[in-house]
């Protein structure tokens, strides 16, 4: 496993990812466009293939969110996911100024919710936050 962890990917290949942890696609021109407006990318690839993601979208001020953790089902358990998620804390973490404090916020999948714990994320709701929510719409 020669594995090389990069900060761009195609629409085409983000779609592959989603549908192999059994996520529905989305059109290839909704992928680019969500791709290129991602302040932070995390790409991993195994040779030619890709193999997992992450992004964040950060607004500079405090919220930073985390966005589509995917790593490929027969390549979870290496390590991968948390490599993605520690490198996009980082970077946003370096994007910020002195003396701020940023929220990071994510919709963890079903189940998923224990390998965010073990970065400090915590279960909502709780003793300051209400539940999470979500909300989808076609036009």
């Amino acid at each position: 496993m020669n594995l090389q962890y990069m900060d761009q990917m195609t629409g085409e290949e983000y779609n592959e990812l989603r549908m192999s942890v059994g996520w529905r696609p989305i059109t290839e021109g909704q992928a680019e466009r969500g791709l290129a407006h991602t302040t932070f990318l995390v790409a991993v690839r195994d040779a030619d293939q890709i193999v997992g993601m992450g992004r964040m979208l950060f607004d500079f001020g405090y919220t930073a969110y985390l966005g589509d953790v995917i790593v490929r089902p027969e390549y979870q358990g290496r390590g991968i996911g948390g490599q993605i998620v520690e490198r996009l804390v980082g970077r946003t973490m370096d994007a910020a100024v002195a003396g701020d404090k940023i929220m990071f916020i994510l919709g963890a999948a079903k189940d998923k919710e224990p390998f965010y714990e073990k970065f400090g994320f915590q279960r909502r709701p709780n003793e300051f936050s209400g539940d999470g929510m979500s909300m989808w719409r076609k036009k």
